[in-house]
C-alpha cells in the first residue's frame, strides 16, 4: 500500500513560500539553474513531519512514540523534475510555522529514495503507515520513520550517510533501530563524526 502522509498545516506551507519569494533564497542555492529561477518555477512536494530524538532520550526504554519530539513540517523543493533542497519549518505558539532551514545535503535525495523504497517494500504493502523525517543528530542517524496507522508496527529505514551499524536504506523495525541506538551511543566516536552530528541535518 501507499504511504500515507499527514496534511500539513497552512502555516507550515506558508512559511516555506515565503522563504521562496525572497530574492535572497535563489542565490543560496547549489545549482545555477536553481540559482536563476524565478519563484514560481520552483514547487514543493512531499510534505512530512520531522521528529527528532534527543541523546538524552535513547536509552533501554527508549520508544519512538514515546520519546521522539515532532517539531514541524518538511518539504521537498523542485526546480522542474530536479529536487534542489528541502525546506524544514519549526512550529511556534497559537498554530504558527517559521522556517527552519534549507538544506541542500545528501539527506534531501536520500529522503526522496527512501520514500521510493519504503512504497515498493515489502513490509508497507499489507498495512499504511505515515513517513516521518526522524532526526539523531548527536548520533549523525536520519532515517525515515514508517509509523503504523493501524497499530504499532513501526518500520524504520535509514537514510545514508549512516554510522556503519546501519546500512543505508536498510528497513528495520522500531524496535531493532532504537537498540542499534543505544549500541552506538555506547562507543567512541572520531571527531571528525562529532563535528558532523552538531549539524542535525
Amino acid at each position: 500500500m501507499a504511504l500515507h502522509a499527514a496534511l500539513p498545516p497552512n502555516a507550515a506551507r506558508h512559511a516555506v513560500h515565503a522563504m521562496l519569494g525572497q530574492p535572497s533564497t535563489a542565490s543560496a542555492f547549489r545549482t545555477p539553474a536553481a540559482r536563476l529561477a524565478a519563484p514560481d518555477a520552483l514547487a514543493l512536494s512531499t510534505p512530512h513531519r520531522v521528529a527528532f530524538l534527543p541523546l538524552d532520550r535513547i536509552g533501554a526504554k527508549t520508544t519512538l512514540r514515546g520519546d521522539a519530539e515532532m517539531r514541524g513540517w518538511r518539504f521537498l523543493v523542485h526546480h522542474g523534475d530536479r529536487i534542489v533542497a528541502a525546506a524544514t519549518t519549526v512550529a511556534g505558539a497559537r498554530g504558527t510555522h517559521r522556517l527552519g532551514h534549507l538544506n541542500q545535503g545528501p539527506f534531501v535525495a536520500g529522503t526522496e529514495q527512501a520514500i521510493r523504497r519504503a512504497e515498493a517494500h515489502h513490509a508497507t504493502r499489507q498495512r499504511h503507515f505515515e513517513p516521518v523525517y526522524l532526526m539523531v543528530p548527536a548520533l549523525y542517524v536520519m532515517a525515515l520513520w514508517l509509523r503504523d496507522l493501524e497499530g504499532e508496527r513501526d518500520r524504520v529505514m535509514i537514510i545514508p550517510p549512516a554510522p556503519r551499524e546501519f546500512a543505508a536504506y536498510g528497513m528495520l523495525t522500531a524496535r531493532t533501530f532504537v537498540a542499534r541506538l543505544v549500541r552506538l551511543t555506547g562507543m567512541p566516536r572520531s571527531r571528525s563524526a562529532k563535528r558532523r552530528s552538531a549539524t542535525g541535518r
